[in-house]
């Protein structure tokens, strides 16, 4: 990995990633080069005629001091800047729309371990990713900053968060018991009191914001991370368990028996309640997602949209469609009726607990009705060159008995479940995911893909 060395332009190319900026703090990324992602930033929103951006940061111990760089690096090509502190993403996100500014930078590594840090960028309403993140790398490199001497304003907006996230649930009779882990992560300033003041009885765990990460990661995709939520939930007889990421833009969910009910498992108790608005609207989830779920939006009337993984494709793809929901395996929600069509763990949760409140059904009877399959998580393995190694499964691959999707990866579906190998765009790894119809059919479908991987690669252990 490359320093960045001003004097030479040796930017390090491997923290512009597909979706964001990330890097290890003071190697990869260092307070120089965050100024100049300002810089570049700034630059591109002034030839967008945006003279305001929106800036926040989580609760990393680096995220204050980044943050403060970045300010100035935006400032020093003329634009204003309006910092609204430490706050979950989805804040930042919902103050570009409440301050007018459209315009928005969060200094955050949303759930890498505590040395790690980035930037997620938001520019004149529209998701920055993939070739809009190397132009600002190219622009660092060129140097090519425009210079002014914007003006810097403080604004908190948690307030006016918290009271539009309340104003349009509609919350039933029954109060709902919830335990939520905001895995110290910023979320936990937040989200727990927003649950108590839509009438919800909330057991906190691990909601002091620590940047450190004490107690155990903050990605709620990884089992390991859940076992304190599920014990808790368990062990009080709560009726659900909200699992929040390190910057609050993700949720993964626990059952009162413990079972973890999965995103895309989730999407459909979501997609259920916005079909009932909204008729025939679109639905757009990732590759990753359960088969149930195209099965059950089409079956309340709506239109299914698969697409390609990542928080910001997704969101593209959702205003493309003027769809209605969007949602991914990874946690991310995107509620665009009552709300803004942007991720957010906190709203969705609030959401969660709005459909749970209005049940007739008992609270841990909703959860069992939701269709399930026979399914792995999501299987993550190291590999140095992931986009090569998925291209050669691809062209290698000749599943006859199967329909092939190469939307993103290599999706193959049988009559009875789908394998999928895709390429991670923000780590060094790849990632499978299989469904059937039984464990037979599964272990059928993951021998399809092993046979092929070992022709391909022999040195791997493949874990499944």
């Amino acid at each position: 990995m490359t320093k960045y060395r001003k004097q030479d332009r040796d930017i390090p190319d491997d923290i512009f990633k597909m979706y964001d900026i990330r890097g290890v703090v003071g190697e990869s990324l260092t307070i120089e080069l965050m100024r100049d992602i300002g810089r570049a930033f700034g630059t591109n929103a002034l030839e967008k005629s945006v003279h305001e951006v929106v800036v926040g940061c989580d609760g990393r111990i680096s995220s204050p001091t980044l943050m403060t760089a970045l300010i100035e690096g935006v400032r020093s090509t003329g634009s204003n800047v309006i910092n609204i502190g430490a706050v979950p993403t989805p804040v930042v996100y919902f103050a570009t729309h409440f301050l007018g500014t459209g315009t928005g930078l969060m200094v955050t590594a949303s759930h890498n371990p505590p040395q790690y840090n980035g930037v997620k960028m938001v520019l004149d309403g529209q998701s920055i990713y993939g070739e809009k993140i190397q132009g600002l790398r190219d622009r660092i490199i060129e140097q090519n900053f425009k210079k002014g001497s914007g003006n810097l304003t403080e604004q908190s907006v948690v307030d006016n968060y918290a009271k539009k996230v309340i104003s349009g649930v509609r919350i039933g009779q029954r109060s709902i018991k919830v335990v939520v882990d905001c895995a110290n992560g910023i979320a936990g300033g937040i989200c727990p009191d927003i649950l108590r003041r839509i009438g919800c009885e909330v057991d906190e765990l691990y909601c002091e914001v620590d940047g450190t990460f004490p107690n155990h990661e903050s990605d709620p995709t990884r089992i390991d991370n859940l076992q304190d939520l599920i014990s808790r939930v368990r062990s009080t007889r709560a009726d659900v368990g909200l699992a929040l990421d390190g910057d609050g833009d993700r949720l993964v969910v626990v059952a009162q028996n413990g079972e973890i009910i999965w995103p895309d498992r989730l999407m459909i108790l979501f997609a259920r309640q916005v079909l009932k608005n909204y008729p025939g609207s679109s639905i757009v989830y990732d590759v990753k997602c359960t088969r149930s779920l195209k099965r059950e939006i089409e079956k309340h009337g709506g239109t299914s949209v698969m697409w390609k993984t990542g928080h910001s494709l997704l969101k593209t793809k959702l205003e493309e469609c003027g769809g209605r929901l969007g949602g991914e395996m990874s946690g991310h929600f995107f509620f665009a009726d009552r709300w803004y069509g942007f991720d957010d763990g906190i709203y969705a949760s609030v959401r969660l607990c709005e459909i749970l409140s209005n049940e007739s059904l008992d609270v841990s009877e909703v959860f069992q009705q939701l269709p399930e399959l026979v399914g792995t998580p999501e299987i993550r393995v190291s590999a140095e060159h992931p986009h090569d190694l998925v291209e050669r499964f691809k062209k290698s691959a000749d599943f006859t008995d199967s329909e092939m999707n190469y939307l993103d990866g290599v999706r193959a579906d049988f009559a009875d479940g789908f394998g999928l190998m895709r390429a991670s765009n923000t780590a060094p790894e790849v990632v499978f995911r299989f469904e059937a119809d039984t464990t037979a059919g599964l272990e059928r479908i993951q021998d399809c893909f092993r046979e092929v991987l070992e022709l391909i690669d022999k040195q791997v252990a493949w874990p499944f």
